[in-house]
């Protein structure tokens, strides 16, 4: 009877799979590189029966760099599909299928994701389970079974091909985690091993060198990329990577002047074969003098790091070269030249992610806000130009330039500098709504509100209650912006009202404690640089609502990598950080919320519900949308 029971329960299974898939057609079946795939979607017998759409795919684990995503899918044939055509690099990549506010998540299984293979000539790639051992923990948060599936994967991979560098080490990473010292030292030596044969194989490309560092780090040995280039640094001392890697070094010490004297000995060495290597070099000194003064050494090197290259970051770079002559008042013509070009190029201004591997050059990920940044940046490029011509007393050109770059300019620090100009030329009609546009941009910065109080006060505005409306004036302008954006963009989902959450009383925190509140999540570990480099960011936000009744805080060690002792112990050792921390206890609530990195902040409404949700690092920017996105729920939720 129980076998039968088995059996019928594994057919069911297998129908059941059978059906999602059939509702999911991804074609050709054995794709390969430079394919156009299609994938096809019939909602019916599906939770989007009565959905209208649109659908959309979005890749959760994909190596296709130059590809979205998330792609949206077209109405065809009484169902969705989506064509695109593979990278040429492309490797395994998994994914679902969604409504827009991924209320409706449609995937193969439970516990599987819909999947792309690649081939090559009807054969399976190097990589395929390699990638697919990668994504288990995103295709099944909750299995108790991720390293067991992983190693599986990982063993797949190297049945197929075993020299997979990178399997081999993650494999022998996997069953480090739980052997014993002794399996554990005999693990790491024979990782160490596949780590060597690999840097002896070529050790002076630098790709090969980029997968030496990569196996040092999967082996937890960190310590040791240093250590492998000395040894190139000791072996191959003239070569064009030895001489980048002293270079690395000596640029990092605290004394310029002797850095500048280490650069003049290690330029004896330099050869037609070595010479790309010295750009670092030249960037430095051209820094060095610029900072003195000295431009007849300075323009030496100007041509050297200017010269025409593909790395599509030498834009960025020449912008710094602009600014280091505008903030040092020297070589401006050159500065002048060199600003024009930059802008006669904007359209080329790296704003987008860009990956670089020496197999595949420069692979530029796509951005929705390109267009958006680009004219910012353009903005920012116009108005340097108008402040070089400022410094060559060239009024009137300054000017016209200001005028074109102000009603686009997001950069409060090129406002102010603005400002000064016209206070300077007593053009004083134009200060006070330059700085009002300073203030707008930047309202957290104390600099900025200093200087356009000075300035309203000397055009009347003098008493508190005067001054304080005028202020809530702008932050009503500036927030305004915000809220046209949210109401495009604000979602709904319901938080998990069964949480296992501590503070650092160990006092456990309820759900009820949430209610007719807005919650700001912050998610956070010790060991997460980007999250501790946001928190002064944070505090200034919490210090603003810290008596707000309706506004509440949780700062929640993630728990990931953290016990609750690694929190407790940080919190005592920063006090200048007075937020309310927390711990979470629960492994499996961040597969819940979907949260695969952090810093992420959460920020609910007074039901409950999710209606923001912020991933990584911001800066400065955190400051103005935290606060927006607080103000804007307690407008229109509450």
């Amino acid at each position: 009877m129980i076998k039968i029971f088995k059996y019928s329960l594994l057919l069911l299974l297998l129908q059941t799979s059978l059906l999602l898939h059939a509702q999911v057609v991804i074609s050709p079946t054995k794709a390969e590189p430079g394919d156009t795939v299609t994938i096809r979607f019939d909602p019916k017998n599906t939770a989007a029966n009565k959905l209208s759409g649109p659908f959309f795919v979005d890749f959760n684990y994909s190596n296709f760099y130059e590809l979205p995503n998330r792609m949206p899918m077209e109405q065809k044939d009484g169902g969705w599909s989506l064509s695109f055509r593979l990278p040429p690099y492309a490797n395994f990549s998994c994914f679902t299928i969604s409504d827009k506010d991924k209320k409706f998540i449609q995937q193969a299984n439970d516990s599987s994701q819909y999947e792309v293979f690649i081939y090559q000539r009807g054969k399976l790639i190097a990589g395929n389970y390699l990638g697919k051992s990668y994504s288990v923990p995103i295709q099944n948060k909750t299995s108790e079974r991720i390293l067991e599936l992983q190693e599986y994967y990982l063993k797949k991979e190297l049945d197929l091909f075993p020299h997979n560098y990178e399997a081999q080490l993650r494999l022998i990473a996997l069953k480090m985690k739980e052997a014993e010292p002794g399996v554990y030292a005999q693990l790491l030596k024979q990782g160490l091993a596949v780590v060597e044969k690999k840097f002896r194989s070529n050790p002076l490309f630098e790709g090969n060198l980029n997968k030496v560092t990569m196996g040092y780090l999967i082996l937890g040995q960190n310590q040791k990329v240093d250590s492998i280039r000395q040894v190139v640094i000791n072996e191959f001392p003239a070569k064009k990577i030895g001489i980048a890697y002293q270079l690395n070094k000596i640029l990092r010490g605290a004394d310029s002047a002797a850095v500048v004297g280490k650069i003049q000995e290690l330029l004896q060495l330099k050869t037609s074969e070595n010479k790309e290597a010295y750009t670092s070099a030249y960037e430095y000194l051209f820094s060095y003098y610029c900072q003195r003064g000295d431009s007849v050494a300075a323009r030496e090197y100007l041509p050297l790091i200017t010269a025409w290259e593909q790395d599509p970051y030498k834009w960025r770079s020449y912008s710094h070269y602009v600014q280091l002559m505008l903030n040092n008042k020297i070589m401006l013509n050159d500065a002048s030249r060199l600003n024009m070009y930059i802008l006669d190029s904007i359209a080329n201004y790296p704003v987008s992610l860009i990956r670089y591997f020496p197999e595949t050059g420069y692979l530029v990920a796509p951005d929705s806000l390109k267009a958006e940044k680009i004219i910012a940046v353009k903005a920012e490029t116009i108005a340097n130009q108008g402040l070089i011509a400022a410094e060559l007393n060239q009024r009137e050109t300054a000017k016209a330039w200001f005028s074109k770059s102000i009603p686009n300019l997001k950069s409060a620090i090129l406002l102010i500098a603005i400002a000064k100009w016209y206070k300077q030329w007593n053009d004083t009609q134009n200060v006070q709504p330059i700085l009002d546009a300073a203030y707008r941009q930047a309202p957290f910065d104390p600099i900025v509100k200093a200087l356009l109080k000075e300035e309203i006060e000397r055009n009347g505005i003098r008493t508190t209650a005067e001054q304080q409306v005028y202020f809530n004036r702008l932050d009503k302008q500036w927030k305004q912006l915000y809220y046209k954006d949210f109401d495009q963009t604000v979602r709904s989902t319901a938080f998990p009202t069964e949480i296992s959450i501590v503070d650092m009383d160990k006092k456990p925190l309820n759900y009820a404690d949430f209610k007719n509140k807005i919650v700001i999540i912050d998610f956070w570990a010790t060991w997460c640089k980007p999250c501790i480099a946001s928190f002064p960011y944070l505090h200034q936000i919490y210090k603003k609502y810290a008596n707000d009744p309706q506004v509440k805080f949780i700062v929640l060690n993630s728990g990931s990598g953290n016990s609750w002792d690694d929190a407790y112990k940080w919190t005592v050792a920063n006090p200048q950080f007075d937020f309310p921390f927390y711990y979470n206890q629960d492994k499996r609530l961040s597969s819940k919320l979907d949260i695969t990195s952090i810093p992420t902040t959460l920020i609910l409404d007074g039901k409950g519900n999710i209606r923001f949700r912020k991933v990584g690092f911001e800066g400065e920017k955190l400051l103005q949308s935290l606060d927006a996105m607080i103000e804007y729920l307690k407008e229109r939720t509450q």
